[in-house]
């Protein structure tokens, strides 16, 4: 797998299979495989037919698979797209410091930018990007998230590589790893 970043960390075939079956020991007869287009902060491989390895490409990403662990099954419901359900987050091993996660395959494509080819963005995939903007907007913020130290940043990466289209619309928003509570002082508490 090619490297992105500078001190990344080697993540390899070998490697992934041996967390999977430490960690996962009922998927050890699965097939794993690198994925051809990978995140810039996850490496990402397919197991079997169902699920999705992700493993955080630089030192200190752990923070943002706990993040997604902790906050995507409140966020899921709000959202008019699927996102992806953790199904487990693997704990750090020989070869590997970091936590890392295994999440059910979602079907789709990154789009692409510009042109007619499929997966390009078209005014129904902004459409879409639209409501999912306006739903993490209109979202009460739980108690709970304004005092979680990691909720408070207010990045965003609703970038192509964390998208999946199917047939021109979106599909899925991916990577919440950048998740935060926005601004503070709007009161949209939940109870």
């Amino acid at each position: 797998m090619p490297s992105l970043h500078d001190g990344e960390l080697l993540i390899d075939v070998p490697l992934v299979r041996a967390l999977v079956d430490r960690d996962l020991p009922g998927c050890a007869s699965l097939p794993l495989r690198p994925l051809a287009a990978s995140g810039s902060s996850n490496a990402l491989f397919r197991l079997g037919d169902e699920l999705l390895v992700r493993l955080p490409r630089q030192p200190g990403g752990s923070a943002a698979i706990a993040k997604e662990a902790r906050w995507l099954p409140v966020v899921a419901p709000l959202l008019p797209v699927p996102v992806p359900e953790v199904v487990i987050v693997g704990e750090p091993g020989p070869g590997y410091p970091e936590a890392w996660s295994v999440v059910r395959w979602i079907d789709g494509t990154v789009p692409t930018v510009v042109g007619d080819a499929p997966g390009s963005t078209t005014d129904g995939l902004a459409e879409d990007l639209a409501a999912v903007v306006l739903a993490l907007r209109e979202a009460a913020v739980p108690r709970a998230a304004f005092t979680d130290p990691e909720l408070c940043g207010y990045r965003g990466d609703l970038l192509a590589e964390n998208l999946l289209v199917r047939d021109g619309r979106r599909a899925a928003v991916l990577d919440f790893g950048g998740l935060g509570v926005g601004d503070p002082t709007v009161d949209l508490v939940a109870a």
